[in-house]
């Protein structure tokens, strides 16, 4: 055989040599493209779940806030009928408040205190979530309506309690109401006003169950 001939052959590469460079190729890539799609993954699995978090601290910090602000102030329903400056008594509403510090960067004429509900409703893709239900004014008039807004997604279990001052605690508020009597507690608050304090306890997916304690601040038997 020619040298030169020789030398052609060995600059070549074999179909077995061929097939197996494909092989590993194809090896490396498939493996490659399974530690991108868990990287991208997890990355969207974070965001999601993150963005989930920031949700949970905003609504329970707005919820903190309303409750932390409670104040003595009733006030005439779109039926003229009184209701409580705190109370579980109207139908729909878990809680409803009189809170103050309703911030006013406009300066518009209306007073800084705001009435605020809270209940839970279900949404439009079939999940429940805590609504935060806020009117324009404190006393309102026959077409008064409340603004809506959504605190938490994903809510499957909202209760509250409230705490008087000798630590006796209700599912119901006012506690001296002659509208229900509460089985759980016989005893009478020291005053059918505002609590001492108010347990919130909610089951949120996918965080599951949350418990928060707020102590209602100083002056917040005031009437304003």
């Amino acid at each position: 055989m020619h040298p030169n001939t020789a030398n052609k052959q060995q600059m070549g590469f074999t179909l077995l040599e061929v097939m197996v460079s494909i092989a590993i190729f194809a090896v490396i890539a498939l493996g490659s493209w399974q530690v991108l799609d868990r990287v991208t993954t997890s990355k969207s699995r974070m965001e999601q779940r993150s963005g989930q978090l920031r949700e949970l601290h905003r609504g329970m910090w707005l919820l903190a806030r309303d409750i932390r602000s409670i104040v003595n102030r009733p006030i005439r329903n779109t039926l003229g009928e009184r209701e409580d400056a705190l109370t579980t008594l109207i139908a729909g509403y878990p809680l409803l408040l009189t809170r103050d510090g309703w911030p006013n960067p406009l300066g518009e004429q209306r007073s800084s205190l705001q009435r605020v509900g809270y209940l839970v409703e279900p949404t439009e893709i079939g999940t429940n979530a805590l609504m935060r239900h806020y009117w324009p004014v404190l006393d309102q008039a026959p077409e008064s309506k409340p603004h809506q807004q959504i605190l938490l997604n994903n809510v499957d279990y909202f209760e509250v309690q409230f705490i008087d001052n000798s630590g006796n605690t209700f599912f119901h508020w006012p506690p001296n109401s002659p509208d229900f009597n509460d089985g759980n507690n016989n005893e009478k608050a020291e005053d059918n006003s505002i609590p001492a304090g108010i347990r919130i306890r909610l089951t949120v997916q996918p965080f599951g169950d949350i418990e928060r304690l707020f102590a209602i601040r100083e002056g917040g038997n005031q009437s304003t």
